[in-house]
């Protein structure tokens, strides 16, 4: 591909570890963030600034847009969803004017595997279903897929939309799960869980997630709108307690039956489109994912103390 890769969101957990898969591979990168980040060369960037934008752009020739920033979850500003709404629709709105004006050919948005809401527990979830949102961060990552579909077709954008699973491993410093049954292990303490026992989890490793998003900078076209994207057909959380409690020691976790407030129950995700169309599958299991993560979380709990904080 031609041109620099502008990558929003690039201080961020998936942000930073796509703008670096792309430099490994020899790409050009503008990285953005609300904050700069010398460190991981990324420049001060409001999104909704569409002409500070604009100005950031100007001096480089882009080649795509891969749009990772935004409000990344639901448990987050659940007090104020109006803001969630306005940042993330109004930004991939900015940035799909930027393609449109400056002809920027292919652009790769970071959606959510939440834009299916609930699904029947037992039925395979294909990229075909019905998108049926129960939160209004998912809410706008469903605007955001039918707007880069619009352009696409409109403005003659090659665009497309990657729902990603719950993105776990080194650089998340966010409460989830995975990262508080690992701090609990470290620390030798009693965990538990308020719920989620028999409902079943979809994760994906941070890793994964930056190849998936090479795959789509680099393919060549795009069957399908949207793909799937995670590491396989998903876990219930009782049985991830007992996974990683077989690699990193520790009290057992007790994990109860309650539905999770925050967490659609979904089937097993189809997830055939994604190698058929780009060429792209999981490469990190779950074991090996977790190990990896609790090398990370064990490295910083060296630096300074690590809490367990309220699940997202």
């Amino acid at each position: 591909m031609n041109g620099a890769i502008l990558v929003t969101g690039a201080a961020g957990l998936v942000g930073a570890a796509v703008a670096s898969a792309l430099r490994n591979a020899g790409a050009r990168v503008l990285g953005v963030d609300l904050n700069a980040d010398p460190d991981k060369g990324t420049v001060a960037c409001d999104l909704l600034d569409a002409d500070k934008l604009q100005a950031v752009a100007a001096p480089w020739t882009l080649g795509a847009i891969v749009h990772c920033g935004a409000v990344s979850g639901p448990s987050l500003y659940r007090d104020d969803p109006g803001y969630v709404a306005r940042t993330n629709v109004e930004s991939t709105l900015n940035l799909l004017e930027l393609a449109r004006a400056r002809g920027i050919p292919r652009f790769v948005f970071a959606s959510s595997a939440s834009v299916y809401g609930r699904t029947p527990p037992g039925e395979e979830v294909r990229e075909e279903r019905p998108l049926r949102p129960t939160s209004v961060y998912a809410a706008t990552k469903v605007a955001g897929e039918a707007l880069v579909e619009a352009y696409s077709r409109q403005c003659g954008i090659s665009g497309v939309s990657l729902r990603i699973a719950a993105v776990y491993g080194p650089g998340r410093r966010t409460p989830c799960s995975i990262r508080n049954m690992i701090l609990a292990g470290f620390e030798g303490k009693a965990l538990e869980l308020p719920f989620g026992r028999d409902q079943r989890y979809h994760y994906i490793h941070v890793e994964d997630v930056a190849a998936a998003i090479l795959a789509a900078v680099r393919a060549r076209s795009f069957p399908r709108s949207a793909y799937t994207i995670a590491a396989d057909r998903g876990i219930t959380l009782g049985r991830l307690a007992e996974l990683l409690r077989e690699i990193v020691p520790g009290p057992p976790v007790v994990v109860a039956a309650s539905d999770d407030p925050l967490s659609d129950p979904q089937g097993p995700y189809a997830l055939g489109a994604a190698r058929e169309d780009l060429g792209w599958q999981a490469a990190v299991d779950l074991s090996a994912g977790i190990r990896s993560y609790a090398g990370f979380l064990a490295s910083e709990k060296l630096k300074s103390p690590l809490q367990i904080n309220s699940i997202a």
